[in-house]
C-alpha cells in the first residue's frame, strides 16, 4: 500500500462521526450450496479493489498488478482544471423524487441481497452489448436504471447515480490497497437507453471529470479534518443522489471454481442504492442493498434485484 496520506479516508471518518457506516461487504457465493459467506471491512481503510485483493491473497492468490486506469498517471490541477472550464454549463440533479423517504432512520442497514448471473447468460449479455455498441458495464446500469425507477422514484424524476472510476496510475499504483477511486454523476430518467448511459461515460472519461473531483476530494490537505466536517454536514443537507454503481470486472479463482466472488459498497441516506457487479469463474454476481430511509424490509430489496434480471433478459432478448 502507498504511504502517502489516505485523504479520501478523512470522509469516511467524517461520517462515522455522523453514525454514517463505511463498511463494504465482500462475499463468496458457493455454487455447490447457494450459500454466501460475508467479509466486512472499512472504507477507510481501502476501496472495493484493494478489499478484494485483500482477501484473495487470504486466500492464497497474489495480485500483485491491480488493475489501472486509462491514464497513465495523475493529470496535473491546473490541466484538469482547464478541461473543466470547457465544458458547458450542466446542472446535475441534486436531489431524488422516491416514492417514499423518510430522513433520520436510525435502524442498522441491512446486508446485500445477492444476484448470480449463469454462464450462458452471461455471454449472451456480452454479446448483446457488443452488438449494440456499448460496454457490459453501461447495459447492466441501464438496466438496473429502470428497475429503480420502476420501483422506487415518482414518474417523470430525474437523478444521478455516482459512477466510480478506478484511478491507480499505470506506474506506481498497481500495488495500492488504498483508496484510489475517484467518479462522476450521471444523469439519468426513466428512458435512458444503454447508448445515452455509455455515451455519457464515455464523454465524462474523456474530459476528466473523475480527476476533478478527485482534486476536490483531497482539499483536506488544505483545510484539515475539521474543515472537511464542515464540508461533509453542507452537502450532506443538500446533495441526494440514488446511489453509487460499482463494476468491479473480472476476479475469477482458478483454485476454487465453485466460488463466485462479489462486493457491495455501504450506502447512506444521500446515496441510498448501493450496488457491486463482479464477474468471478465464469458467472457474474449483482449485489443489491438498499439504505433503512427508502426501503423497510429486504423483500422490497430482492424483488428490485429480481426485476433487474427480469429486464437484464427481456433488453437482450435472452429466451
Amino acid at each position: 500500500m502507498s504511504n502517502a496520506k489516505d485523504y479520501i479516508a478523512q470522509w469516511y471518518e467524517v461520517r462515522e462521526e455522523f453514525g454514517i457506516s463505511d463498511a463494504i461487504h465482500i462475499f463468496f457465493h458457493n455454487l455447490s450450496s447457494g450459500n454466501n459467506e460475508f467479509q466486512e471491512f472499512r472504507h477507510r481503510d481501502m476501496d472495493g479493489i484493494g478489499m478484494i485483493a485483500r482477501s484473495l491473497e487470504d486466500m492464497g492468490y497474489q495480485h500483485s498488478a491491480l488493475p489501472v486506469s486509462r491514464d497513465p498517471q495523475e493529470p496535473g490541477i491546473f490541466s484538469v482544471w482547464k478541461k473543466q472550464r470547457k465544458l458547458q454549463s450542466e446542472r446535475l440533479p441534486k436531489t431524488v423524487q422516491w416514492q417514499s423517504f423518510q430522513s433520520g432512520i436510525q435502524a442498522e442497514a441491512t446486508m446485500p441481497q445477492i444476484g448470480i448471473i449463469e454462464p450462458d447468460l452471461l455471454e449472451h449479455l456480452k454479446a448483446t452489448s457488443a452488438i449494440r455498441g456499448v460496454s457490459l458495464a453501461s447495459f447492466i446500469l441501464a438496466s438496473l436504471n429502470k428497475a429503480a425507477f420502476e420501483q422506487l422514484l415518482q414518474p417523470g424524476s430525474t437523478a444521478c447515480w455516482f459512477y466510480p472510476v478506478n484511478i491507480r496510475d499505470q506506474q506506481s499504483g498497481q500495488n495500492d490497497r488504498g483508496n484510489r477511486s475517484s467518479g462522476f454523476y450521471l444523469p439519468v430518467t426513466e428512458n435512458s437507453t444503454a447508448e445515452s448511459i455509455h455515451q455519457q461515460v464515455r464523454e465524462r472519461l474523456r474530459t476528466q471529470q473523475h480527476w476533478w473531483l478527485w482534486k476536490q476530494a483531497h482539499i483536506g490537505r488544505l483545510i484539515g479534518k475539521r474543515g472537511v466536517r464542515w464540508i461533509y454536514q453542507k452537502l450532506s443537507r443538500s446533495q441526494f443522489y440514488l446511489g453509487s454503481y460499482s463494476f468491479l470486472g473480472d476476479w475469477s479463482m482458478k483454485d476454487h471454481p465453485q466460488l463466485v466472488l462479489g462486493v457491495c459498497g455501504p450506502g447512506s441516506e444521500n446515496y441510498p442504492i448501493a450496488t457491486g457487479i463482479t464477474e468471478s469463474n465464469n458467472h457474474l454476481s449483482l449485489a443489491l442493498k438498499f439504505h433503512p430511509s427508502i426501503c423497510k424490509n429486504d423483500s422490497s430489496t430482492q424483488a428490485c434485484l429480481q426485476r433487474w434480471i427480469d429486464i437484464l433478459k427481456e433488453d437482450s432478448g435472452y429466451e
